[in-house]
Parts: C-alpha cells; structure tokens; sequence
C-alpha cells in the first residue's frame, strides 16, 4: 500500500498544480488534498495518512489549530507548516508547537518532495517487511525490548494502523483517531501484513493497560469467525513466546534510550571461588556430554541424550517427539529474523497458558520437547541452543 500524503491549502488553484507536479512520484506516494482544516481531519479519520502539509494561514481552523489536532489524534503524523509570511518569529512558534518542518512560498515541487522522502525514509529506517504473521513479530520485539513505531497495512481490509512500543512494553495503537486497546485489538485481528519499522516512539506514557501477550490472546478470540482460514493459520503462533539464541544487536541510539543490550559485562573476580558439589557435577556432565558423537543419533535421541546428560532425571521433560507441524512456524519466524538480521533461529519455547509447555527444536526432524512448569527451562534452552 503507498503512503498518502494529504496538503491542505484553502487556495484551490495551487493545490490543483501542486497535486499535477507530483503526479511524476505517483509509484512512491499518493497525494490527496484539503480545502480547509475540518475536511483534512475527516480524510485523516478514514485514511491511512503518512504526511500532512498544510498551510498556514486559512479561513476557519488555519494551520496551527490543524497541528494542534493532528498531534494530539494523530501524533505520529508529520505536519509540515507552509506560508507566504515568513517571519523569523513565526518559524519558532511553528516549531515549539511541534511541526515537523517549514515552508515558504513559492517553493518547488522538488522541496517538497524532498521533505516528504526524508520523512518516509525515516519511518521505514528499521526496514520493511511484506506478508508476515503480526503476532510472531510482535513477540519478537517484546523478547528483544525494541523500542520503535511500526505502521501495519492489511492489503486485504484496505486499512492502515500503527502500533507504539517502548522497550518492548505495547505503549499505544491507532487507527484513524481511533487510539488504545480498541484499535491494538483490531490491528492486531489482521493476518499477513505488511509493515515498516522506525525506530522512535512519540509516548513516553502508557496508554494501553495490560502486556503484549494477553493482549494478542484477545484479539486472536475476536477474529472474525468468517475468516476461518486466516484464523487457523494465525493460532498456531497466536500464544507463542519465541526465544532466539542470538538477539538483535542494537544501535549506539537504541541503547541511549534504555534498550536492553544483548549482554552484560561482568567483572571476572581475581579469586575465583572452588565449585561446589553441584557446580562440581555439573561440570561433570558436560563434559561427558562433550565425548559423544551426537550426530550419529536421531534428532530425537540426540536431544533427550543431551538433556539427560547435563541435567539427570530431574529435568522435568515428559516427553520427546518428532512433529513437522511447526515447520510453518519456524519458516515464518527464520523469514522475518533474515528481514531485520536477527540471528539464527535455534530453538524456541512456547506456552499456550496452559499446564503444557514445549521447546521446539528445529532441524530435518523437528523435535519437540514437553516439560513441566517446574523444569529447568532455561538450562534446557542452553543446552539445545
């Protein structure tokens, strides 16, 4: 779906050979147009807008109460201010009322393109990713603490929405003016969509009670019951916790704004401390684990072998069984890691909310581990990963 900008200008004229100029950079974005404030806030609540230039001076809402309403529904939204007065006084009261950028007229049709490029480079800096399952990659960003804004289409609705995370916690979503669980619900209903990632978050307050996973389990009981197909395919992963082995590596900004990096230094002591009894058998185990050959085993055996031999009987796994069904899973979760260079996808965990808990191996026989709530899960992680 292209983004759609949307300028506002009560002189109808200039808009018409304003909407004729860009029509040349019609495969990058869509153009509408406002002839005042009012009809630009009724655009905005029924389409997906990725842009708004606007003018300053017009009869009835001018450009400044136009702003005031577009940040507080739409906050999101760039807002550029265009004028025919330029003062330098009016350039600093556009900005501190939080305009994205500014204007004078006349300007070219290639300023403005320019302007709305470097906005829609920015909101898709965390790439784009096209027909992907919404809640695995969500789950994905809740795991890593992402911090970021994605903007979700669902070609087959013809809708647009955006959701709001702040290290990894869901902080807010919207659909037109619509905000908060309402619209998470909905956005999140929506099967293999496209998205675009930037990384920044305009709410610093959280405006949606409750986390990402019962939120998720929610709006996937509230599909549409005639969507059947996509229902199916969406309750495979719909209440998965996805581990990777390897997580994202942040940039230098991710980690100033408080995203988790992927490790914590820790000074090594000078005097190490004599292993105990248990640290002493531990040690034991892996390193008899470390003599055999797995690779002569079935995936299966190779996996209950190296769990019995670095844990003991005490491990809580019930059961070890081969099931291909997760093949669709892991394909989804391995194409989205490639997208946005996660590392290799290694071994995973899942919890339905129920009394079964599973950690799934993939490989050319899928093996899947069944263990109690009181294992060991995260030694089992290691080990497998």
């Amino acid at each position: 779906m292209r983004p759609k900008v949307l300028i506002v200008d009560d002189d109808q004229a200039w808009l018409r050979l304003m909407q004729i100029e860009l029509e040349d950079f019609s495969d990058s974005f869509s153009v509408l147009t406002a002839k005042d404030g009012n009809e630009a806030l009724d655009i905005l609540n029924k389409e997906h807008i990725s842009f708004v230039v606007t003018d300053l001076r017009m009869p009835g809402m001018d450009g400044y109460d136009l702003l005031s309403q577009i940040l507080k529904g739409f906050p999101d939204i760039p807002v550029y201010i265009i004028t025919a007065y330029d003062k330098p006084k009016t350039r600093d009261v556009v900005f501190k009322s939080g305009a994205a950028g500014y204007l004078t007229k006349p300007f070219s049709a290639e300023e403005l393109v320019d302007a709305i490029s470097h906005s829609l480079r920015k909101r898709a800096e965390g790439g784009s990713l096209h027909n992907v399952s919404l809640e695995t990659f969500l789950q994905l960003i809740e795991m890593e603490q992402k911090t970021c804004t994605l903007h979700i289409s669902d070609k087959k609705r013809k809708k647009g929405g955006v959701l709001f995370f702040r290290h990894g916690d869901i902080m807010n979503a919207r659909i037109g003016n619509r905000q908060g669980k309402d619209a998470a619900y909905e956005i999140l209903s929506w099967s293999n969509v496209s998205l675009s990632i930037e990384h920044d978050c305009v709410f610093q307050d959280k405006k949606i009670n409750g986390d990402l996973q019962a939120i998720l389990l929610d709006a996937m009981r509230s599909k549409d019951e005639g969507d059947a197909e996509d229902i199916a395919e969406s309750e495979d992963s719909a209440g998965d916790e996805i581990l990777l082995k390897e997580p994202v590596k942040p940039k230098s900004s991710e980690t100033a704004r408080g995203v988790r990096p992927n490790f914590t230094a820790r000074p090594i002591p000078k005097d190490k401390p004599k292993p105990s009894d248990r640290t002493r058998l531990r040690i034991s185990r892996e390193d008899q684990a470390s003599g055999i050959d797995f690779s002569t085993m079935s995936p299966i055996d190779a996996v209950r072998k190296k769990i019995e031999l670095q844990i003991g009987n005490r491990n809580g796994v019930q059961d070890v069984y081969q099931d291909q069904s997760w093949n669709g899973l892991i394909n989804e979760a391995s194409k989205i890691g490639e997208s946005v260079n996660f590392g290799k996808l290694n071994v995973f965990y899942v919890n339905k909310g129920s009394d079964e808990h599973l950690i799934v191996v993939p490989g050319s026989e899928i093996a899947v581990v069944a263990i109690s709530g009181d294992s060991p899960r995260n030694r089992i992680l290691d080990i497998l990963g």
